[in-house]
C-alpha cells in the first residue's frame, strides 16, 4: 500500500514557538505563528510487514492540512499561509494534484480561514474551517453549496469568552482568528458512510462529535467526554478518531458505541498528541505521534514498530491512495 503524510510546519523556528506554548504551558490560544511555517508532502510504500515502511519522496507546498486522495482525480489537499495580522490577507486554498504530478484545480473562498479538514462528496469537497467555525461544501467550480455554521447551532460562545456572530459577507482571509476566538475549533467534517443524508464533525473545544442532518440542519451529539479530538474516520467496526491530548486512538461501533482504546504514544512521554491514525489493509493501525515525531504501527497482539518522521516534521494527517500514485509521472 502507499500512503501520503501531510506536514504543516517543517521548520525550527515553529518547534521553538510549540515549546513555548506547550511544553513551557504559555498555550493561552492567542499566540499565531507569523513565521515561515514551511510544509511538505511526503508519500510512503508500506510491504505488509509490520513498520515495513519507506518514503518514496516528497514535495513541498505551504502549509499543507487535510487533505484526500482520489482514483481518477488526484490528491485534494489544503495549502497556503492564513492570515497573520488583521489586514494581512492569508492565501488558504484547496489544490488538487493530478496523477502527472500537476496542479490541475485550486478553489479560493473568502471563508477558507484555518482550514482543517477536506473530504469529497458526491457533490463536491466538503471541508472544516475552524477560523469561522463552519463547515463548507463546495462544488468542483468553488462554489459554495452547503455549510453549517456551528455559531447558528447552539454553539455561540467563544473559547475567550463572549458571545460570536460570524459575517458570511467578509473577507476572512483578512482576519487572523486564535482559538480564544473560536466557539468550536471544528476540525474534521465528513459525510457519514453509514448515512449519507449526515455529516459528522468534531467539537474540538466541546470533546464532543455532532452528527448533522444535510437537509434540516438539526444535530445530535452522539459521542462525548472526548479530549483534543481530531479525525473521525470510517472504520472496519463502525468509527474511528484520534483522541489527542490522552494520546490514543478510539473506536466505535456504527451506533457510536465505544469498543477499544489503542495506545499510540510511549505512556512515558509527558506530552501525548495522538493527530491521527489509519487502519491498513494488514489488520494494523497507523498512528500519527505527532510529539515524539513518528508514526507507530500497532497490530491486534499490541506489537509495535516506529518510522522515525525527524524533528521538526510534525504529522497532521496521514492519508491512503493508490498503489499506481507518484507525485510526478514516471
Amino acid at each position: 500500500m502507499k500512503f501520503v503524510v501531510s506536514y504543516p510546519q517543517t521548520n525550527w523556528d515553529y518547534v521553538k514557538f510549540r515549546l513555548n506554548r506547550i511544553i513551557r504551558g504559555k498555550d493561552k490560544s492567542n499566540d499565531v505563528f507569523k513565521g515561515l511555517p514551511g510544509g511538505k508532502l511526503e508519500l510512503f510504500e508500506h510491504n505488509g510487514e509490520l513498520g515495513g515502511i519507506k518514503s518514496l519522496g516528497e514535495i513541498y507546498p505551504i502549509k499543507p492540512f487535510g487533505m484526500q486522495y482520489v482514483a481518477g482525480e488526484g490528491l485534494y489537499f489544503v495549502t497556503g499561509l492564513p492570515c497573520s495580522a488583521d489586514g494581512v490577507s492569508g492565501d488558504e486554498h484547496i489544490a488538487r494534484l493530478n496523477d502527472n504530478g500537476e496542479i490541475d484545480l485550486e478553489i479560493r473562498s473568502p471563508l477558507l480561514t484555518q482550514v482543517r479538514s477536506l473530504r469529497r462528496t458526491e457533490r463536491g469537497l466538503m471541508v472544516s474551517a475552524s477560523g469561522v467555525d463552519a463547515i463548507l461544501e463546495f462544488d468542483l467550480s468553488g462554489e459554495l453549496i452547503w455549510s453549517w455554521w456551528a455559531t447558528e447551532h447552539g454553539f455561540d460562545q467563544a473559547y475567550g469568552g463572549g458571545t460570536r456572530v460570524i459575517d458570511k459577507t467578509m473577507d476572512h482571509r483578512l482576519k487572523n482568528y486564535p482559538g480564544r476566538l473560536q466557539t468550536t475549533h471544528m476540525n474534521s467534517a465528513t459525510v457519514d458512510p453509514y448515512d449519507h443524508n449526515k455529516v459528522l464533525t468534531i467539537l474540538f473545544y466541546q470533546g464532543k462529535v455532532a452528527r448533522i442532518d444535510r437537509d434540516t440542519l438539526q444535530h445530535d451529539i452522539v459521542i462525548e467526554g472526548l479530549n483534543g479530538a481530531h479525525h473521525i474516520r470510517p472504520h472496519s467496526k463502525g468509527y474511528m478518531l484520534s483522541n489527542s491530548r490522552n494520546g490514543e486512538v478510539l473506536i466505535y461501533d456504527k451506533n457510536f458505541q465505544f469498543i477499544e482504546s489503542i495506545q499510540g504514544t510511549n505512556p512515558r512521554f509527558p506530552v501525548k498528541w495522538v493527530q491521527d491514525a489509519i487502519e491498513t489493509p494488514f489488520g494494523t493501525h497507523l498512528i500519527a505521534d505527532c510529539n515524539t515525531f513518528k508514526l507507530r504501527e500497532r497490530n491486534a497482539d499490541g506489537k509495535e514498530k516506529s518510522y522515525n518522521t525527524k524533528m521538526p516534521n510534525r504529522v497532521f494527517q496521514i492519508e491512503s491512495v493508490a498503489d499506481s500514485f507518484n507525485f510526478v509521472k514516471k
